[in-house]
């Protein structure tokens, strides 16, 4: 199989699954004709595909799909990459920006003359929710019209809360994804994404967290059968009743109400990184603000060493 073959084999029977079928239909002609221009091996195609499928989906909805050059430019691209993905983590980002900037440079080879992008800005974490937010989201749990979203936003809920979970996880958590040892342990295994992971949950979550995952066998804990579907929560969020006295249910700010509840607890760091999913210690600098002060007779106790 030539070199052309094997990449237009390897777009023939590309259907995205973050891509609704309507969507697909008006841009998978052009996603095609992006990586067949790009692309220099199937290998190559196949790790562009998706990353041109989301873009073109985002374009499509913004009213950017009028050609391969009014699509891949670079303005757009930017545009794309701080608006477009919110969800998604900061490797993620680069990477989709990068392929999508060698695109846009065979789409239109002016553009192989431009310097280098600046380096995309770090995100600070979302700030966590308060007691008495939380506690009113648990509200709403009970409120819901149908068993399926009552389910749904008590995962949310309890994965975010419980074991630090956000959009970048939810989608890789099956009911049979969680474990119960024999003094009642729970844990919960992310068994793919950006972060695999293995985390224990915090006690107070636990038995919500065993009784939903034991009414889910292979499907995802938030609903759904298909493992790693991109905007996994804006399904199971987007129906739900809510209550105008409480902000938007972010699943980054639970897991930020997660992290901090760790710092508050004293977690020991070579325990609290990995189970978090971390490389660096920056996301909790961003929580540091929202610990209480210490009292000063503990804190004078804790820097002797004698607390």
């Amino acid at each position: 199989m030539s070199t052309n073959e094997s990449i237009r084999a390897s777009l023939d029977d590309y259907v995205p699954t973050h891509v609704d079928a309507g969507t697909w239909d008006a841009v998978a002609g052009l996603v095609r004709e992006a990586v067949m221009a790009s692309a220099r091996r199937g290998s190559t195609a196949q790790r562009y595909r998706s990353h041109t499928a989301a873009f073109a989906a985002w374009g499509h909805a913004n009213g950017c799909t009028a050609g391969l050059a009014n699509l891949f430019d670079l303005d757009t691209i930017e545009r794309y990459i701080a608006v477009g993905m919110p969800s998604a983590a900061d490797s993620t980002r680069a990477t989709r920006r990068s392929i999508l900037r060698r695109i846009a440079r065979h789409a239109s080879p002016a553009l192989n003359h431009l310097p280098a992008p600046a380096p995309l800005p770090y995100r600070r974490v979302r700030a966590p929710y308060s007691r008495d937010e939380i506690e009113g989201y648990f509200r709403l749990v009970r409120a819901q019209p149908t068993k399926g979203r009552e389910r749904s936003l008590s995962a949310v809920l309890n994965l975010g809360l419980g074991c630090g979970l956000d959009c970048r996880d939810l989608g890789w958590v099956r009911g049979i994804d969680v474990t119960r040892d024999q003094d009642g342990t729970v844990t919960v295994n992310v068994c793919g994404g950006s972060r695999p992971r293995t985390v224990g949950c915090l006690a107070a979550h636990e038995d919500d967290i065993w009784e939903l995952a034991q009414g889910c066998g292979e499907r995802l804990m938030i609903g759904g059968k298909v493992l790693g579907r991109h905007n996994v929560t804006s399904v199971s969020l987007a129906d739900l009743i809510t209550d105008s006295t409480l902000p938007r249910l972010v699943p980054s700010r639970l897991r930020s109400t997660w992290m901090l509840t760790h710092l508050q607890l004293g977690t020991p760091l070579p325990i609290f990184m990995p189970a978090a999913g971390l490389t660096t210690v920056r996301p909790l600098e961003d929580l540091l603000h929202h610990l209480p002060d210490a009292d000063s007779e503990v804190a004078a106790a804790r820097m002797r060493g004698s607390a």
